[in-house]
């Protein structure tokens, strides 16, 4: 049964045949450093009678209040709705689609960094949802949100981390790779 469930979710949310509107929604990636420096990022978990019930995410909504609404503004009035927080948007990271509607809703999800204005806020959460964390780790968000919602909150903890390291060279950002490994081979040659 569980199979099925999936097979018929991810046939749903791959056929955009059905759209009937394409809308902007916004994403605060609230985040918040500590003393020692480390960074939190914020996730809400949604109400136990919402339609998505206990799903956790980003303080997120649709941009239609009015509709074109500016994606800033949009994720600063949802954030306040749904957490009570007071914040300011520095930039975009990313962005990501999804079906909703049983897919006739083509979302178009923009995730947006966001540090408080006041770091000693308190947080009120709206009737959507019933609880909240701050994680300081990928870790602690891999089984709570959905793979999208992941590559974000490892873009905004890893910022700092380079996966990749050079050495030092006079290499040209845009072709770091090719020019290192044809650096190599003339080493070995």
């Amino acid at each position: 049964m569980k199979l099925y469930k999936k097979v018929l979710i991810e046939s749903i949310m791959s056929d955009e045949s059905n759209v009937e509107v394409v809308m902007n929604v916004a994403a605060g990636v609230v985040m918040k450093i500590d003393e020692d420096n480390r960074k939190y990022i914020l996730l809400i978990q949604r109400a136990a009678d919402d339609h998505w019930p206990h799903h956790w995410e980003f303080p997120r909504g649709k941009c239609d209040k009015p509709i074109g609404e500016n994606l800033n503004h949009c994720a600063v009035r949802e954030i306040k709705e749904e957490t009570g927080l007071d914040v300011e948007v520095l930039a975009l990271i990313d962005k990501f689609e999804y079906l909703a509607d049983a897919g006739k809703r083509k979302s178009i999800c923009h995730n947006f960094l966001c540090r408080l204005k006041d770091p000693n806020q308190k947080i009120k959460l709206s009737k959507e949802h019933q609880d909240y964390q701050w994680i300081g780790e990928v870790g602690e968000a891999e089984m709570m949100v959905m793979p999208e919602q992941k590559k974000t909150i490892e873009k905004v903890l890893n910022s700092d981390r380079s996966i990749v390291s050079y050495p030092e060279n006079d290499f040209t950002k845009n072709n770091q790779i090719e020019e290192y490994l044809q650096w190599l081979s003339q080493k070995i040659n």
